[in-house]
């Protein structure tokens, strides 16, 4: 399966390998071959279109959920950003997400959770699995989720 930016992928194979060459800890992703690379990317992109995101597609036959047109707050600017294109935040949010993946093997199967598990004399407690979504990828998503059609209340304050 090859990634194709804007057809199946965020973004493309070589702004990941650009983006991986600069990130420390990235040993998943140098060890992981062109092929899983792609379906990372490919896996990473198909998570994040099953979420609501703010604004609206650009175009109705993209099959994708980027672009978008739109806006949505910034902290970090501590302003409203006009949507155009790929957001940065989105495209590294992908590159992140497929490392993830990368990382934990499984994250996505559904095989439920064990809170304790014991062996003769070898007890395990409060085991866990690892978040789906990984904070930094969290913080990258979040300003662009749509939290009214997701379900998420959301309160809003009048100035």
């Amino acid at each position: 399966m090859a990634a194709q930016k804007g057809i199946n992928s965020l973004v493309s194979l070589e702004e990941a390998e650009t983006y991986f060459a600069d990130r420390l800890d990235a040993a998943a992703w140098i060890e992981a071959d062109a092929t899983a690379h792609a379906q990372a990317l490919v896996t990473a992109t198909a998570y994040f279109d099953t979420m609501a995101w703010r604004g609206v597609i650009t175009d109705l036959e993209q099959p994708l959920s980027f672009p978008r047109s739109g806006d949505y707050y910034d902290a970090k600017y501590g302003t409203s950003i006009i949507l155009s294109g790929i957001p940065a935040r989105i495209s590294k949010a992908t590159f992140e997400l497929a490392y993830h993946l990368l990382n934990n093997d499984g994250l996505l199967d559904v095989t439920g959770e064990v809170e304790n598990f014991e062996l003769g004399s070898i007890v395990m407690e409060n085991i866990r699995s690892p978040e789906k979504l990984p904070h930094i990828v969290r913080a990258l998503v979040d300003p662009l989720r749509d939290r009214v059609t997701s379900g998420t209340r959301m309160v809003w304050r009048a100035n």
